[in-house]
Parts: structure tokens; C-alpha cells; sequence
């Protein structure tokens, strides 16, 4: 009992001692209960900008912390007036005992409030699951776009269509066009779909890749350790739980496997939507709406321009000279627009006036221009899958801007440079190119022309010529884009044209052992030199065409590689011995002026095309001539005024 008393004697002892000390060192209390507060105010701000940012992300912080702070906002306003009774006191003599305890009993508190830290204000949970995400994208300009987006609405709320594929050549506006889609889903149709998936293609993405962006939209946790086999199944049944599911796949480049992937692809609860630059890709994914984007008709396409030059347009003077460099874009989106932000707030008339010279020169007030526009379309370039296939492309190059390529005459070129077999019958070879114009059309890099005719447009024409000059060691290609004619070829070129160039007078080419292709047609050439075809013993593919030759050299004889020889439309009236020539496989002479055909022309024993229509001055053919030609499958005599009948 005795030990009780002691022991309870002691603790109140101890207790009334502590008491005693907390409020005789009052005045250390205070100072150090002011820099206790300001830390507070300090700690509580920063846990407020962790909450505020924890709910930006959709995160919902713990009950925990809004305890702490409700706590210390108590306390800031209980340790307030502590202080402002404390500045009353400032001397401590007239103090009152009741305050000192006001002081220490703050101070322990405040002191326990900073003690508590939170590793983090939110735990890291997945945020609550959209239906449709909202896409930052420029808004649609023109009636075009408009247009399109409402039908393509219309497309996808339909119940017999299950695949969509937007289609179209790069830069064309197939992404902008499907993020205002998945934007006016979230404003108009919030409840046409449970969700929207968006994933993000390229030319080289992977099956991996795609689940796991489809993985993180619908909030499925996949392990480093699960094989694709394991994602699809788990995708799969998440995806079979919603109602209806809207997946679109932007930029695809080659046949998804949707069911590889865990896509229900042809059940009734998903829809599918693709961009691509292929048809090809269309056909493979079998979609069941290839939605094609066209170019952009001359509003449109100035309305594009303007909003991205800005009000320096308000001239006169430089909307007369912005409307040419638009007309020279032809309806490309992202040559047009690109070129209008890099005009931004140029008021000098003269940069105006030059500028579409300029920005194809690789000036540097169109750096960004080389990357933004030709980086970009590249890529479909890079993606073609044979090497032949890529110098077929650059081989349209050589043709003007605009200009309409007919589609025989080109693969009668490819055969005779090598770009295809020419150990075939002409049909055969023929197919496999027409296959090649084909692929290159459903590729968005050759456009359809009239019938039988094929053209570039001009922004990819100038994507080919910046390629086949980064790439002339391999291939070889030279174009003189612009008259008047300048510039000479180098050594290493293999393939020159000058289509068009206002050439009178043909200069003396060096030694060209490895020119293969040259094209002269639509120049005012009078007489080509005598010599002029010593240098150029390689040539496999000439085309004088719309020239005003009347004859050709003797040095013609020494082109024994020549395979094709186009003189349409020519004054030429007579023709030199072509037995030398025994390789040649093609020859044009259709509205030429000849009046016979020479000596032993039924040497050509290699020749498979002959074109005599149109020689309204054609009399004389010697016995032999045309029979003697033992490969020939094609001969057209139309509009020819030679009579058969003796």
C-alpha cells in the first residue's frame, strides 16, 4: 500500500515538474510554436496542390489526408489567436498562467500535425473509364471535311456495316478528320458507344503494342510474363462484356490480326474503324465501307491557308500571290497548311511572290518545310515492298507536273530499262506492270488520270525528285523540273529527263557509260548533232517525241543497247538503217512524216511493238520489211495512208 502512495506521489511529482517546465520556458515556447505555424502553413499548401493535382488526373485522394488537413486548418486558426494573445504579452511578466498553457498545449499539437507525412495524397488506381476520350486536334476547315465527317457518322452508326476504313494518300487529313469523329462522339453521341479505343499505328507497330494500348484504355492490368495468346483472351472477354465497342486503328500500314489481337472483330458489339494510305490494306482487313478522302476542291483549300497564315492575307497584293502558291498545292491538307504557318506574319511582298520557287529550293525560310511535308509522305515511299517498285515510282518523276503518263507507253519503258522482265510476251509483261500501277494508285502515290492514263501529284513528284537526288548513286535518277533547261546531269546519272525544257540546241553530253534513259520530247530540237549519241552507247529508253527533228545522226547506229525509241509527232521524213539496232523492242513513229521504211528494217528480229498509225505520207514498204520481224506482236497501222492492197 506504502508502495502505491510513493509510486503515485512520484508520477504527479513528474507531472506537475513537466508542466512547471512548459510554462516557464514560455517564451521559447512561443518562438518556437511561430516557426511550428509557419511550417504548417507551409506543409498544408503543398498537400493542398498534391490533392489538386491528384484529382486532375482522376485520382481520389485518401480520407486520411483530408483528415490531416481539416485538422491543421483547425489548428492554423486556434494557433492564430494563441499568437495574437501571445503579442499582447510580449513582455511575459503579465502573462496569465492560463495562456502559457494554451502556448505548450498548441505547440505539441502543431508539432504532431508536422510529424504526419503521406508517401502520396492518392493511391495509384485507375481513374473511372470514359466512354469517348477527348482528342486535341485542329477543327475541320471547308465543306469538304464537314462533309465527310457527317458521313462518315452516318457510315458508322449503321448496323450491317461492322469494318470502315478511311483511305487516302499521305497528308490528306485522314487522322484530323477521324479525331473530330472521336470528338463529336463525346459532344452528340455520347451513348453510341460503351467505349471508344484508340490505337496508335505506324509503319513498323506490333501485335504487342497494340494490346497494350487497348489494355491500358480498358483498364486491364497485363504482367510482363503473359504471352500475347494469354492478352487476347483477357481482352477479349473484357471487350465481350460491353455493349458496343468502337475501335479505331489510326495509320495502319499492313493486315491486323484482329483476332490475334483479342478483338471481336465480326461480332455485333464492335465496330472497327482504320486509316490507311493503302488500298491494299483495305482489301486485306476486308472492311466492308473503304471511305476514300479526296483532295481538298479550291476553297477549301484557301479557306486551310488562310487560317494558318493569318491576317497578313488582309493585302491585296499578297492574296493574289498566295492564291498561286495554294492553286500549286492541289488540294494536299498538309502542303497547304504547313506552307501557310511558315508564312505567318510575313508581310514582305516579295517572300509572296517567290515563295513557291523558294520553298522547293530548300530555302531556309522553309526549313521545317523538307521534314513536315516530305518527312511525312516519305514513309509511304519507304513502305513499298520491292526495290522495283520504288524506281518505278521515281520513274513517273521524269514526266512533267501535271502531266498525264499513259500507262502503256510507261511500262513499255520500265520493260526496256529493266524494271521488268522483257523476256515475255508483250501481255505478259504488261500485266505485271499494269500489277505495278496498280499497287503504286492503291498505295496513294500515282493518282487515276483519264482512261489508260495515270498521273503524280505534284507535291509527291517533288517528294520523287528530292528522293531520287538523295538516292542518285543507287539510282540514278535526274529531272529538270523547270525550264528553261540548266542544268547538266552528272557522271553518275542513269536516268535523265528534260522534258520540256525549251532546249533548241542539243549541248554535248560527256561520257555517260551508265545512261540508260533519256527523255527529250517537247523541246524545239531542230537538229541533234552528229555526234551527239557516241556518249551515250548505254541507252536502253530514247524519247524525241513533239521535237522538230527531220533526221537522225549517223552516231544514232551506235546505241546497240536501245530497247525503245519514241518519235511521235515528229517532222522526221526518213530513217537511217536500223539493223544495228538489234535489241530494240519498241518503236514509235506514230504521226511521223516517213515516207518509207529503210533498208533492212526486217532485221529487227527483236522488235515486238511497231507503231505505224497516223503516217499520213507512209507509200513504200519493201517486201519483207514487216514479215522479217519474227517477234512481233503488236502493229498499228491505223490512219496510215499505206495500201496493202498491191
Amino acid at each position: 500500500m506504502d508502495g502505491l502512495v510513493v509510486d503515485g506521489a512520484k508520477s504527479v511529482f513528474k507531472f506537475i515538474c513537466s508542466r512547471i517546465i512548459t510554462v516557464s520556458k514560455y517564451e521559447e515556447n512561443v518562438v518556437e510554436l511561430r516557426e511550428e505555424y509557419a511550417n504548417l502553413t507551409t506543409k498544408k499548401l503543398a498537400i493542398e496542390e498534391d490533392v489538386t493535382l491528384a484529382k486532375l488526373e482522376e485520382k481520389v485522394p485518401k480520407l486520411q489526408v483530408y483528415e490531416w488537413l481539416r485538422m491543421a486548418s483547425r489548428a492554423e486558426d486556434e494557433v492564430r489567436s494563441v499568437l495574437e494573445t501571445a503579442d499582447q504579452y510580449a513582455d511575459g511578466r503579465d502573462s496569465r498562467m492560463m495562456h502559457r498553457w494554451a502556448v505548450a498545449k498548441k505547440l505539441n499539437a502543431v508539432r504532431e500535425l508536422n510529424s504526419v507525412s503521406f508517401d502520396s495524397v492518392a493511391p495509384e488506381r485507375s481513374s473511372p473509364m470514359k466512354a469517348v476520350v477527348e482528342m486535341a486536334v485542329p477543327p475541320l476547315v471547308g465543306q469538304g471535311p464537314a462533309s465527310n465527317l457527317k458521313q462518315l457518322l452516318e457510315i458508322l452508326i449503321r448496323d450491317d456495316v461492322r469494318r470502315i476504313a478511311v483511305w487516302g494518300k499521305g497528308g490528306i487529313g485522314k487522322t484530323t478528320l477521324v479525331k473530330n469523329l472521336n470528338n463529336e462522339l463525346l459532344v452528340s453521341s455520347p451513348n453510341s458507344f460503351d467505349i471508344v479505343i484508340w490505337v496508335q499505328g505506324s509503319s513498323s507497330v506490333d501485335l504487342n503494342t497494340i494490346q497494350s494500348q487497348i489494355a491500358k484504355r480498358i483498364h486491364l492490368k497485363v504482367d510482363a510474363s503473359d504471352t500475347t495468346h494469354v492478352i487476347a483472351s483477357r481482352i477479349l472477354r473484357r471487350l465481350k462484356l460491353r455493349r458496343k465497342t468502337l475501335l479505331i486503328l489510326d495509320d495502319v500500314w499492313e493486315k491486323i490480326d484482329l483476332d490475334a489481337v483479342g478483338v471481336p472483330s465480326w461480332d455485333p458489339c464492335c465496330t472497327i474503324l482504320l486509316t490507311t494510305r493503302s488500298r491494299e490494306v483495305c482489301r486485306d482487313m476486308a472492311v466492308d465501307v473503304p471511305f476514300q478522302l479526296n483532295l481538298m476542291n479550291e476553297e477549301d483549300a484557301w479557306n486551310l491557308f488562310v487560317q494558318s497564315a493569318g491576317p497578313v492575307l488582309d493585302s491585296n497584293l499578297i492574296e493574289s500571290a498566295a492564291r498561286k502558291i495554294v492553286a500549286g498545292f492541289n488540294g494536299l491538307p498538309l502542303a497547304i497548311k504547313t506552307l501557310g504557318n511558315s508564312m505567318r506574319d510575313r508581310p514582305q511582298i516579295q517572300l509572296w511572290q517567290n515563295a513557291h520557287l523558294m520553298w522547293r529550293c530548300s530555302s531556309p525560310l522553309f526549313k521545317n518545310i523538307e521534314k513536315e511535308i516530305f518527312g511525312t509522305l516519305a514513309t509511304s515511299y519507304y513502305s513499298l515492298p520491292r526495290k522495283i517498285l520504288k524506281q518505278c515510282f521515281l520513274f513517273c518523276s521524269l514526266y512533267p507536273a501535271s502531266c498525264s503518263i499513259d500507262v502503256g507507253e510507261l511500262i513499255q519503258c520500265w520493260v526496256s530499262d529493266g524494271l521488268i522482265n522483257e523476256n515475255q510476251s508483250v501481255e505478259k509483261a504488261y500485266y505485271d506492270g499494269l500489277a505495278s500501277v496498280e499497287y503504286l494508285k492503291d498505295s496513294c502515290l500515282l493518282d487515276h488520270d483519264s482512261e489508260g492514263t495515270v498521273k503524280m501529284h505534284d507535291i509527291f513528284r517533288d517528294l520523287a525528285i528530292l528522293l531520287s537526288q538523295s538516292q542518285e548513286l543507287s539510282y540514278g535518277f535526274h529531272t529538270q523540273s523547270d525550264p528553261p533547261f540548266y542544268q547538266m546531269p552528272n557522271k553518275f546519272s542513269k536516268r535523265v529527263s528534260f522534258v520540256r525544257c525549251g532546249i533548241k540546241k542539243l549541248p554535248e553530253f560527256p561520257v555517260y557509260s551508265q545512261l540508260t534513259v533519256l527523255f527529250l520530247q517537247g523541246n524545239p530540237i531542230q537538229k541533234i548533232p552528229d555526234g551527239f549519241f557516241y556518249n551515250l552507247i548505254s541507252l536502253r529508253v530514247l524519247n524525241l517525241s513533239d521535237t522538230r527533228i527531220t533526221s537522225l545522226p549517223q552516231s544514232f547506229l551506235c546505241l546497240c543497247e536501245l530497247r525503245s525509241l519514241f518519235l511521235r509527232n515528229c517532222s522526221i521524213k526518213n530513217l537511217p538503217s536500223l539493223d544495228s539496232l538489234c535489241k530494240l523492242l519498241v518503236l514509235d513513229l506514230f504521226s511521223t512524216r516517213i515516207k518509207a521504211l529503210p533498208k533492212g528494217f526486217g532485221c529487227l528480229h527483236s522488235l515486238r511493238q511497231l507503231n505505224l498509225s497516223g503516217t499520213p505520207f507512209l507509200n513504200k514498204i519493201v517486201a519483207g520489211s514487216i514479215s522479217g520481224l519474227s517477234s512481233l506482236e503488236t502493229l498499228d497501222m491505223s490512219s496510215s495512208s499505206y495500201n496493202w492492197n498491191p
